[in-house]
């Protein structure tokens, strides 16, 4: 089990360095029938709002960690804001989209399968190729906006 363990941490810690450019083409690769040009077009909510409705409820408003549920779990929230700091200055969008995506094997955020957001940001989510293409963007929304709340790193 501790083997186990070990090279699930190695395997977060490979996907932690693939790199901002990995992390955008595994969000934007669609099928051939959704184009860019259909993504674009794709009505979802604003980073912000999608924040708002998935992740504050633990993160709190301002992604500091002090949303309302974090006085009664077990693991107190990660501080969103300080994520480009915690990986030395760089901001790791291909482990932040694993982790919108499919829970990035935190145990508060639910199993890969359902993440406690249900499938909204995954491959699933939405069912057909507009859902599909709908979680991408909804993806890239919510990756910018945690992105646009880093604090200073210096």
């Amino acid at each position: 089990m501790a083997s186990s363990s070990l090279k699930q941490k190695q395997r977060s810690h490979a996907s932690f360095g693939w790199g901002l450019a990995f992390a955008w083409i595994s969000v934007l690769s669609l099928p051939l029938a959704v184009s860019a040009k259909t993504l674009a077009t794709i009505n979802v909510p604003s980073g912000r709002e999608l924040f708002r409705e998935h992740c504050a409820q633990c993160h709190g408003d301002d992604g500091a960690g002090n949303g309302p549920m974090a006085k009664v779990l077990n693991v107190a929230p990660a501080d969103l804001t300080a994520i480009t700091k915690r990986a030395n200055g760089k901001f790791p969008a291909d482990r932040v989209v694993e982790i919108i995506r499919y829970g990035g094997n935190v145990s508060g955020h639910g199993s890969q399968v359902m993440p406690i957001w249900s499938l909204v940001f995954s491959k699933e989510g939405g069912g057909g190729k507009i859902g599909n293409a709908y979680s991408r963007r909804a993806v890239i929304e919510l990756t910018h906006y945690l992105e646009s709340i880093q604090r200073s790193t210096h």
